[in-house]
């Protein structure tokens, strides 16, 4: 299964990291519904050289585009050769080093070139003094999309270094249109992912293969009648629970089956950034929350659990704990 998502380095915040997870699944959306049957490989967040991250690297058998992802707030203008900034307030939009977005990004290409001209000996079977792609594209990438007001202009000789502007939503067609050079076998492009870039294999085409950070808390399900005790994992951000199998987007869904009582998206229980967790209660028949030593009461909205409190949806009761307990 396609697209094959390879992660380099796990960003060191929560908020960091739940934004990852979610532009890879948003990626993975946007390339299965372009329908193309060739295969796709991504790598995110990797360090190419010495200098910032690469958000983004796609590979294809005859295409390699060098990507920097950005989400602008608001209008930007960049005449020719001069400096970004936004429109309405002249505020300067600025790279590391001063540079501007658009010469990031080249650099960042250059880059990822020097690299694999550095391993073109190694890959298994590359001819001899060939380099893997006769072309390489640096992409600005703005989230989700250019803004329609935006007046960007690239100069010539940008143009020529085979630097894009484009938005997320254009890079499968920007992917596709490009055919230069022989094509590589699959084994070339793992040995660039994974063996000269460092990527290793996180999402395979259809679930991820492990997770950016472990699990800080868990519900551990009591066992009910004939359903034994089962422990669930709560990740950081959102995660919602209900009786629907299927996720929707970037969510982590945990399922609960065999309690007819509970809602298909009955609560969400939110892990924060300061070591809390919080329930709302999104259901028809209610949330019930009973802190350690204290009576059953309904949730109204949301509300703080402590580890050690029990929770009541349906008939199901889940014990909030820490994993190492």
């Amino acid at each position: 299964m396609y697209p094959q998502i390879y992660l380099g380095q796990i960003p060191a915040t929560p908020a960091q990291r739940r934004d990852l997870r979610a532009l890879a699944l948003d990626l993975r959306g946007r390339i299965q519904a372009a329908r193309t049957d060739e295969p796709t490989t991504l790598l995110l967040h990797f360090a190419a050289g010495a200098g910032p991250l690469v958000d983004l690297l796609l590979l294809r058998s005859q295409v390699l585009i060098v990507a920097a992802l950005r989400a602008y707030r608001a209008p930007i203008v960049a005449p020719p050769g001069g400096r970004w900034a936004y429109r309405d307030t002249g505020e300067p939009i600025d790279e590391p080093g001063g540079t501007t977005p658009i010469q990031h990004i080249g650099a960042q290409r250059d880059a990822v070139r020097a690299l694999l001209s550095h391993a073109a000996p190694t890959l298994p079977g590359l001819p001899a003094n060939e380099q893997p792609f006769e072309q390489i594209i640096g992409a600005l990438i703005c989230r989700p999309a250019i803004h329609p007001d935006s007046q960007i202009a690239l100069e010539i000789s940008e143009h020529r270094r085979r630097l894009k502007l484009l938005g997320l939503d254009e890079l499968p067609g920007l992917a596709a249109m490009v055919r230069t050079g022989p094509p590589l076998a699959q084994p070339v492009l793992r040995a660039i992912v994974a063996d000269v870039l460092g990527g290793r294999l996180w999402h395979d085409g259809t679930r991820f293969l492990f997770d950016l950070a472990p699990p800080r808390f868990q519900l551990r399900v009591l066992a009910t009648g004939a359903r034994p005790e089962k422990l669930l994992p709560l990740f950081e951000g959102e995660n919602v629970i209900g009786r629907r199998r299927a996720a929707q987007q970037y969510e982590y869904r945990l399922t609960l089956a065999g309690d007819e009582l509970i809602s298909a998206d009955h609560a969400t229980l939110i892990v924060g950034d300061d070591d809390t967790v919080t329930v709302r209660d999104t259901s028809k028949n209610g949330t019930w929350l009973a802190a350690p030593n204290a009576a059953e009461a309904r949730v109204r909205r949301e509300r703080t659990v402590a580890v050690g409190a029990e929770l009541r949806i349906g008939i199901t009761r889940m014990r909030l704990e820490r994993p190492d307990q």
